[in-house]
């Protein structure tokens, strides 16, 4: 009888045993092996399973290692400095786009008045890669809105002594001023937004709390259009120098 009950306690932890097994985070890869109950010559009731695999660092298992990658981009225009002799039908030419296309996106009222030195912003048509002198610091997701210098969203107009000057005392700029909460995101730390591009945390805002960032925009009509995007992955980055120091 009491050989019985061993049994069954015996059977019991090895069903536990299996299926704590089956329910680890170990490799997709591993199959572990059925368990077995046997006596030994004096009676006693033995239990035989796998090893218990070795498993990586906690770090390693948590996608961490992602976040010291150099943050390469995948712009959707890239720039292009205006050479002597070049024209914008050429240029459009090389990049696989029209003067068309070119004129809209430079605000180039005339194409045969181009000059040297001049830098245009061509689409990005080959998708090309480019990677950045920053590497990734820290992942979140974050609702966005866009903001502009004017009373809509400062209460403050053109000729104000504060107007388009922020909380870090710099003068807002398109395309590259994000207001955000210091706690969260701290002024001067540049991040890129997906769908949006690299912007440096310059500003602040009574209802920028938490997990919240406001796109500064020149153009009103482009902020309201702008709407509340949620959810949006926000890398936080550094220099590759600072990181690797």
């Amino acid at each position: 009888m009491m050989n019985m009950n061993k049994t069954m306690i015996a059977m019991v932890m090895s069903l536990i045993f299996y299926f704590t097994m089956m329910i680890s985070p170990v490799a997709a890869d591993y199959d572990p092996p059925l368990l077995a109950v046997a006596t030994d010559k004096e009676g006693q009731t033995l239990v035989y399973g796998p090893p218990i695999p070795k498993l990586p660092p906690l770090a390693s298992r948590s996608g961490s290692k992602m976040l010291k990658d150099v943050l390469t981009l995948t712009p959707k225009t890239l720039a292009y400095t205006v050479k002597s002799g070049d024209s914008l039908y050429e240029i459009a030419q090389v990049f696989g786009t029209s003067t068309k296309e070119l004129s809209s996106l430079n605000g180039i009222q005339n194409p045969n008045l181009l000059s040297v030195g001049q830098e245009l912003q061509v689409p990005n048509v080959a998708n090309e890669e480019i990677a950045t002198d920053f590497t990734i610091k820290q992942v979140l997701n974050a609702d966005l809105t866009a903001y502009t210098a004017g009373p809509e969203s400062t209460g403050k107009a053109p000729g104000h002594p504060a107007y388009g000057i922020t909380a870090s005392g710099k003068y807002v700029k398109d395309q590259h001023t994000i207001a955000t909460d210091p706690s969260v995101i701290p002024l001067g730390t540049k991040v890129y937004i997906e769908g949006i591009g690299i912007r440096t945390a310059e500003d602040t805002g009574g209802a920028i709390i938490g997990n919240r960032i406001d796109v500064y925009m020149n153009d009103l009509s482009a902020a309201i259009q702008f709407g509340v995007k949620r959810n949006i992955k926000v890398y936080i980055l550094e220099d590759s120098k600072a990181a690797s120091a």
